[in-house]
C-alpha cells in the first residue's frame, strides 16, 4: 500500500518532468538547430542573459518549495556544491565578458542590470539558508553581513562619483533603487520571522522515520 501510494505521489511529479524535457528538445533542436520562426527563439532573440531572466525566479521558488517539502540538512556537503556552482556561473560570466561569447548576452550589460536579475531570485533562494542560520547566528556572520554592506556601499558611491560606468548607476535615483531593492529586503524580512516557527512546529510533530528493515 505505501509502495502504491509513493508511485501515486510521484505520478504527477514524473509527468511534468517529461513534459518539461519534451519542452527543451523542442526548444533547442527547433528554436536554435532548425531556426523554426513560431518559436521566436534562436541565438538573437534568446541568450543566456534572457533565460536567466525567464527562469532565475521561478528556480528560487522551486529550490524553497523542496525545502519546506523535505527539509535536507545544509552541510558541508551542499555548501561545496554551492561553493563550485558559483564558481562555475562566476566564470561562465566573466568570459561571457572577455572572450566575448554573444550566446551569452551578457556584454552591454552593467552591474545595475545583474542586480535587478538576481535579487529577487537571491533573496527567495536565500531564505532556507537564513532559516536555518538564524538559531546559530553569531558575531562572525553579523560581522560578516557588515563588510559585504559596507563592500556593496563603496561600490555604490563610487560607481556614482567616478563614476565608472561598468556599474551603471549613474542616473538612477533613490526611486529607482526602492524599485531594486524594496521586495527583496522584505521578502527574507517578512517570511523568515512567519515561516520558522511554523516549519520547527512541522518537523517537530512528524514521527521520525523508521528504517525499511526496522
Amino acid at each position: 500500500m505505501a509502495a502504491g501510494d509513493d508511485t501515486s505521489r510521484r505520478g504527477p511529479t514524473g509527468a511534468l518532468a517529461i513534459a518539461l524535457a519534451a519542452a527543451l528538445v523542442i526548444v533547442v533542436y527547433g528554436g536554435y538547430g532548425r531556426h523554426w520562426a513560431w518559436l521566436g527563439i534562436n541565438g538573437r532573440t534568446a541568450t543566456l542573459w534572457d533565460w536567466l531572466h525567464l527562469v532565475l525566479l521561478p528556480v528560487a521558488a522551486l529550490v524553497l518549495a523542496l525545502w519546506l517539502r523535505h527539509r535536507p540538512e545544509l552541510g558541508r556537503g551542499v555548501g561545496a556544491v554551492l561553493a563550485a556552482g558559483l564558481a562555475g556561473c562566476a566564470l561562465v560570466v566573466v568570459a561571457g565578458y572577455v572572450v566575448p561569447w554573444a550566446w551569452t548576452g551578457f556584454v552591454g550589460n552593467t552591474l545595475w542590470d545583474w542586480l535587478n536579475l538576481v535579487a529577487l531570485p537571491l533573496a527567495v533562494a536565500a531564505i532556507p539558508v537564513l532559516v536555518e542560520l538564524r538559531p546559530e547566528w553569531r558575531r562572525r556572520h553579523a560581522a560578516a553581513l557588515a563588510v559585504a554592506a559596507g563592500a556593496f556601499l563603496a561600490v555604490v558611491l563610487v560607481g556614482y562619483l567616478v563614476p565608472w560606468r561598468w556599474t551603471g548607476f549613474t542616473g538612477n535615483t533613490v526611486w529607482d533603487w526602492l524599485h531594486l531593492l524594496l521586495l527583496p529586503l522584505l521578502v527574507p524580512a517578512v517570511i523568515i520571522p512567519v515561516l520558522r516557527p511554523r516549519v520547527a512546529e512541522r518537523w517537530e510533530a512528524e514521527p521520525p522515520e523508521v528504517p525499511n528493515g526496522g
